[in-house]
């Protein structure tokens, strides 16, 4: 039984970087006590909530028994565990967190559109590519001045790592792993010259001592 108080964690996610980013990094700042399980897949399909991957389960104990929290949906574990840990910035006020909660859903749409046009039907490549563009563009556009009205100090608020510093830094940073080899050109939205607000915040958050380690591995694959 674990300690009275205590919580630990289960993330089942797939072995290579991807939505479940996030959440390692969440776990790793927060100081949390936590292990990877990846599912066999399709076989273990069903014993997901919805049928779909990271699920996180929090472990917890109380004097009397165990009890376990089961949540799905990245979004959801995201910001579950951001408000835990106090990666929220300005919790209390709505408008702050709801501003936060925009900037996250452009990442992760931009994330998505990049995986759809390289990894779907080759005849429908060119509409995704330009759907990316499109995308990607929008966002550079929007989150550089997001940044630069927040001093340009590598964070979108204030001036420590909060959920959206997070998302970006581990979705570009999946797409940079898993991605570079498909076409070199891929990410030229995205680099330090045309992005030099958001490289900054990816290279603030890299800089997280408790993330040393990730970063080590994962600029490995």
């Amino acid at each position: 039984m674990l300690a009275s108080g205590s919580s630990t964690f289960t993330l089942r996610y797939f072995d290579f970087p991807s939505r479940g980013e996030a959440t390692k990094v969440l776990l790793l700042l927060g100081g949390a006590e936590w292990e990877h399980k990846v599912p066999a897949w399709p076989q273990e399909k069903s014993l997901q909530p919805v049928g779909r991957l990271p699920v996180l389960i929090e472990h917890s104990a109380s004097d009397c028994d165990d009890t376990s929290f089961t949540l799905s949906e990245t979004a959801a574990i995201e910001y579950y565990l951001a408000t835990k840990y106090g990666y929220i910035h300005q919790p209390a006020d709505p408008k702050c967190v709801a501003r936060q909660l925009e900037l996250r859903a452009h990442i992760c749409d931009m994330y998505t559109a990049f995986a759809e046009w390289k990894l779907g039907p080759d005849e429908v490549a060119p509409k995704n590519k330009k759907i990316f563009n499109t995308t990607a563009g929008c966002v550079v556009r929007f989150h550089e001045q997001v940044l630069k009205e927040n001093g340009s100090n590598g964070h979108y608020f204030g001036s420590t790592t909060t959920l959206v510093d997070i998302s970006l830094f581990t979705n570009i940073l999946a797409l940079r792993t898993v991605f570079s080899g498909l076409d070199p050109d891929m990410l030229e939205l995205l680099n330090s010259d045309n992005a030099p607000e958001m490289n900054r915040v990816i290279d603030t958050v890299s800089a997280e001592p408790a993330l040393a380690s990730y970063v080590a591995e994962l600029t490995k694959l």
